[in-house]
């Protein structure tokens, strides 16, 4: 255990460094020397796709599946190969007609449509609060990990959702002062990104040391350590590939979805981009930078299952669980940070990017209609604190989506339901760039029924499972209907919750 004041203390100095880092570089570029116009920046600011979920969820999925976890970065890596091609044409057009989040481009694809706007904006707020909460999450365990020591119930814990609310409230804090401080949409948030080009090698560094450390310090190198799963029957499946072809195409193809679609992807690698040669080197460094942090996903989470062969402590604790039960606090410490650095830029660019949306979409046109016949008012001061009030609602909804469905369930879990949403935008988004019979209408349609079936297929059985419904609406379906289950709808039976959800 670590005495609250020093977690403190390390979280605060933190956020102190980070702080500076985007101060720093929005001062920078007041002076007309701007620090993202570099290729590396841009390439580490795109793995704000690298969250709490491949920090803390990569292990614990690793421990139950093996290499079951890899299909959600293969995905991105596929998407990386293409970029040229079409992130590249997200880029143009972006620039061209001055985009500034993913709800304006699918309505620019449509005539520039304000209904599909709102409803882009409607769908990915609620889309993306299940993935807010899973970092909120992710920081409050870690927290209380390391102040009540290995196999404590944080789940469970009095401090759990205070700690979690409190996250929220100093991410506001940041995502206002450097995401909002300006109400062109259009100017680069040049601190923001430099800031999550540093956490983004933070949450590296970090996680390349405990992996290190739990092969060649804690074992005897990662030959020594598969021998002793070898010699474990129960462990030996985690080293084969279970042929689940299926399971892995669907993942794929919704974490191709994410890299694309995601608010913070698009706003990191399209809205930010300065220069569209930068694709070539991220085109390669963003693949290489998933492939270094997920090197040590297998060791960490072969050495957890053998550490902890009791099931005390939670598969998504081990890169915590493992330097704190062999009392090595300053690596914990180390890695801590590393968690929260994973969690915080996603929060950060998340909320930005949605706030932006919010205030685009939903506030604006409320704004406008209020002001029509009037003297022509002054709409920035109160569009400014829309933005800034939108991001405020947005972790409020994260903080209550964490109240409502308790602490339990795997990160991966959660952060699924958060991709298969996004997952709804594919088709409108690549049928307005490639397809001249697409019509607004048919995009409208496809949203709203892809949306109103997400709800019911995902994040319903999910209140099931926290006790807020019974369980006979899984079992049985609504009403003793069978065919309107939730997780075998239509008869649609023998899927995995995703990939039903997405077929």
């Amino acid at each position: 255990m670590i005495s609250v004041w020093a977690i403190l203390a390390v979280a605060l100095v933190y956020l102190g460094v980070l702080f500076a880092v985007a101060f720093w570089g929005d001062r920078r570029a007041e002076r007309g020397r701007s620090l993202i116009a570099n290729p590396y920046v841009y390439a580490l600011s795109m793995a704000v796709y690298c969250t709490a979920w491949t920090f803390f969820g990569s292990v614990g999925r690793a421990a139950s599946t093996g290499i079951g976890f890899l299909p959600i970065y293969l995905g991105p890596t596929l998407a990386a190969a293409l970029s040229w091609v079409l992130l590249r044409r997200m880029v143009r057009i972006s620039k061209q007609e001055r985009i500034t989040s993913i709800a304006d481009f699918v309505a620019s694809r449509y005539g520039k449509s304000r209904s599909l706007g709102a409803v882009v904006t409607a769908a990915l707020v609620v889309g993306i609060v299940p993935y807010i909460a899973l970092q909120l999450k992710a920081v409050s365990a870690s927290f209380l990990l390391l102040l009540r020591g290995v196999g404590s119930d944080v789940a469970h814990d009095p401090l759990f959702l205070q700690t979690s609310g409190g996250v929220a409230a100093v991410l506001a804090v940041f995502a206002i002062l450097f995401g909002t401080r300006h109400l062109d949409l259009t100017e680069h948030h040049e601190g923001l990104v430099l800031a999550i080009a540093f956490e983004s090698v933070v949450k590296l560094v970090a996680f390349l040391a405990i992996g290190l450390w739990v092969t060649f310090a804690l074992h005897d190198g990662p030959g020594a350590l598969f021998d002793q799963v070898l010699a474990r029957p129960d462990l030996v499946p985690l080293t084969e590939f279970d042929g689940s072809w299926s399971s892995w195409t669907w993942l794929m193809l919704l974490s191709f979805a994410a890299i694309l679609f995601l608010p913070r992807q698009f706003q990191m690698a399209v809205v930010e981009n300065v220069d569209e040669q930068h694709l070539r080197k991220a085109a390669w460094l963003f693949p290489l930078y998933m492939l270094v942090i997920n090197l040590f996903v297998l060791p960490i989470a072969f050495a957890g299952r053998l550490q902890f062969a009791d099931g005390r402590v939670d598969a998504d604790s081990f890169v915590l669980g493992l330097p704190l039960a062999d009392s090595a606090q300053g690596l914990a410490l180390l890695v801590f940070l590393g968690g929260v650095s994973a969690a915080t830029g996603m929060v950060i660019v998340e909320t930005v990017a949605l706030s932006t949306m919010m205030s685009n979409e939903l506030v604006l046109p409320a704004l406008m209609r209020s002001a029509l016949g009037g003297p022509d008012p002054d709409l920035g001061p109160r569009l400014l604190f829309g933005r800034r009030l939108s991001i405020v609602v947005v972790l409020g909804l994260g903080q209550l989506y964490l109240m409502a469905t308790g602490a339990e369930g795997s990160l991966v879990s959660i952060g699924l339901i958060s991709f298969a949403a996004v997952a709804q935008l594919a088709p409108a988004v690549i049928g307005g760039l490639l397809w001249r019979g697409a019509t607004q209408r048919g995009a409208l349609a496809g949203l709203v029924g892809g949306f109103l079936l997400w709800v019911y297929t995902l994040p319903f059985p999910t209140w099931v499972a926290s006790g807020r419904l019974p369980e006979e609406v899984l079992s049985a379906g609504p009403f003793g209907l069978s065919w309107l289950r939730p997780q075998a709808l239509f008869g649609l039976d023998g899927l995995a919750p995703i990939a039903h959800s997405l077929f």
